[in-house]
């Protein structure tokens, strides 16, 4: 499994943006494993990577989604990390550490991304890749347009495998994101 400072080594800040760290100071009383306190301190989240996350609202990081959203109690196991392209809340469940998103067009349904933040940030890194062979294969709008070669899709789909198989399950976010590369 990746650790974080080999995810800071390989993520491309000048070519993917920047990465936010959390003071580790500032999460001693978080809910959390010491495996994703130390996570989020040294390797940290990209600030807006692909495909359409944002991390960047650092005021609500970390927080019960309850209080970032005013949501009913039963949604306090969730922790705020970011937003999807669609704007539905990415959170980390308390006690798991398991990555979701809480599908606000679906009554918040919770869907897996990821089952640490390890192989969420691993995951991200290897999207990345993804797009950067796409774009070396089929041009500069190769990822805009969707022209991405079915080869390169194979690949991102193995890779995403083998960092977290649950994460390729059918439903799933991952999974569906893949679904998506092919087009209509």
């Amino acid at each position: 499994m990746m650790l974080p400072e080999e995810f800071c080594e390989r993520w491309d800040a000048d070519k993917n943006g920047p990465l936010i760290k959390i003071d580790k100071e500032s999460l001693n009383s978080a809910p959390f494993s010491e495996e994703v306190k130390g996570f989020l301190s040294i390797g940290g989240l990209p600030e807006t990577p692909a495909p359409y996350f944002e991390f960047t609202s650092m005021s609500s990081f970390l927080k019960p989604i309850i209080n970032v959203f005013n949501m009913p109690e039963e949604f306090g196991k969730y922790y705020f990390l970011g937003t999807t392209g669609s704007g539905n809340p990415i959170c980390i469940i308390e006690k798991q550490g398991y990555i979701v998103y809480l599908d606000n067009g679906n009554n918040f349904l919770e869907v897996f991304i990821n089952s640490s933040i390890k192989q969420f940030a691993h995951c991200l890194l290897v999207y990345a890749q993804m797009i950067d062979k796409a774009i070396e294969k089929n041009g500069e709008d190769a990822f805009i347009d969707l022209d991405i070669p079915a080869s390169i899709i194979h690949w991102l789909s193995g890779e995403f495998e083998r960092i977290d198989s649950k994460c390729m399950e059918n439903g799933n976010f991952w999974f569906d994101e893949v679904e998506s590369l092919y087009g209509s």
